[in-house]
């Protein structure tokens, strides 16, 4: 896993050159990074439901929820610390429950069912992958896919890059859709939605446990 302290490394990096705001967790914009919000919320109902935020980041989701006003009961978790600690430094801690964790690493039965809940969210997660090659990224995908839905409830959701498009960054991943819905079928469920309905590079994939 020592890998992956890249990736912690690279949001890192971010976030103390711009501190706050969606620029600090890596994304391009506030319009877009709440417009993926809103693509997450069309998973269901997700008043009085219990949300793990996974790679929470400033726990900016947290935010969004409580602007709309949806009630829900929220965690974050994020492989940085440093992103932890400054979203506690905005966030009253008696509403929501933030870690430093890596999921990857956590079999204890107990503290993975501290951890479940209705909703697990990953938005933005396996975007990112760095100087890593696109087979470790797919392999690592794969098992926090298998790791988050263990832990989730009722739906599990997140976005991936799409693979058809003109030009690609290297350090990002892009994904075939039908290598995806083959894992997640063959692994984890048949009850898959995906969503490319709006104007951003990506999809939102919805994989149900009912």
């Amino acid at each position: 896993m020592k890998k992956i302290k890249l990736i912690e490394n690279y949001y890192n990096f971010h976030l103390n050159k711009y501190k706050k705001g969606p620029r600090a967790v890596n994304w391009s914009s506030q319009q877009s990074q709440i417009l993926r919000f809103n693509k997450i919320l069309e998973a269901g109902n997700f008043n009085n439901k219990r949300v793990h935020d996974v790679g929470c980041g400033l726990a900016d989701f947290y935010k969004f929820l409580k602007k709309n006003k949806i009630k829900c009961h929220y965690m974050g978790s994020d492989i940085s610390k440093e992103m932890i600690n400054s979203g506690k430094k905005h966030i009253s801690l008696k509403k929501i429950n933030l870690q430093s964790l890596n999921l990857l690493k956590i079999n204890d039965k107990k503290i993975l069912k501290s951890l479940s809940a209705d909703y697990v969210v990953a938005n933005g997660l396996f975007t990112v992958k760095s100087t890593l090659t696109n087979q470790y990224w797919w392999n690592y995908t794969k098992k926090m896919l298998g790791k988050m839905f263990l832990i989730t409830n009722e739906c599990l959701i997140f976005n991936m890059m799409k693979n058809n498009v003109d030009f690609k960054d290297r350090h990002l991943y892009y994904q075939q859709t039908d290598k995806l819905i083959k894992f997640l079928e063959k692994k984890l469920s048949n009850k898959i939605i995906i969503k490319s309905d709006y104007p951003l590079y990506e999809y939102m994939c919805y994989v149900y446990k009912k």
